[in-house]
């Protein structure tokens, strides 16, 4: 079995992460290996395996969802201005969701399709969530909502159908890493279904 292709970054709480996507126990082996010659606080694995007997804990992993959204723009999502646009920000929105990590310098500004269209739902003068759509294909990848503006899911819905609303095509695709059954549920009111989903591993090496 092949190495696994590990990736190194850093999470959005500012452990250090190596990641990959693991075939299976040899391969998840491998990145925790890796992970510790890195120095790596965490190793995260993307994985059809049940990796529990090495240590790993489950997590909610890779989710693409599609279908119809009925679309509607709120007036509190807009497009996020360029000077607001930063790797703290989304870093901030997405604080403690597994399977997200904190744009390096080197990393940032991000190779984005062209015409994508990053959005931002404001409340109270500041910034409660984001989310980025590629019109042409229709892609979303799933808002960001910051802790604190989390236990209302009603923004995580507006930024959703503010995304579809500017969908070319009335299919689309939600792409999201880590999120609970809460989210997945307002997904499936809104017309979504679940298209493909590999579960989340993660294993602590150090605190």
């Amino acid at each position: 079995m092949e190495s696994p292709s590990v990736v190194f970054g850093v999470s959005t709480q500012g452990a250090t992460v190596a990641e990959a996507l693991i075939a299976d126990l040899a391969q998840a082996r491998g990145l925790l290996a890796a992970a510790r010659r890195a120095g790596s606080e965490l190793a995260w694995a993307h994985s059809a395996a049940d990796l529990s007997e090495l240590g790993f804990r489950e997590r909610p992993g890779y989710r693409k969802m599609t279908g119809a959204i009925a679309a509607g723009a709120p007036d509190n999502v807009i497009p996020l201005p360029p000077g607001e646009d930063s790797p703290d920000l989304w870093a901030a929105a997405f604080r403690g969701q597994w399977g997200h990590k904190t744009p390096q310098p080197d990393q940032w500004p991000l190779d984005l399709p062209a015409g994508t269209v990053t959005l931002c739902l404001r409340e109270d003068g500041g910034i409660a969530g984001v989310c980025r759509v590629d019109p042409a294909s229709g892609l979303i990848d799933a808002p960001g909502v910051p802790p604190a503006h989390r236990g209302d899911l009603a923004g995580y819905e507006a930024l959703l159908r503010s995304a579809a609303a500017l969908a070319d095509a009335p299919v689309v695709a939600v792409e999201s890493w880590g999120e609970g059954p809460e989210r997945v549920a307002v997904c499936e009111r809104l017309g979504l279904t679940t298209a493909e989903y590999t579960a989340g591993w993660e294993f602590v090496l150090r605190h």
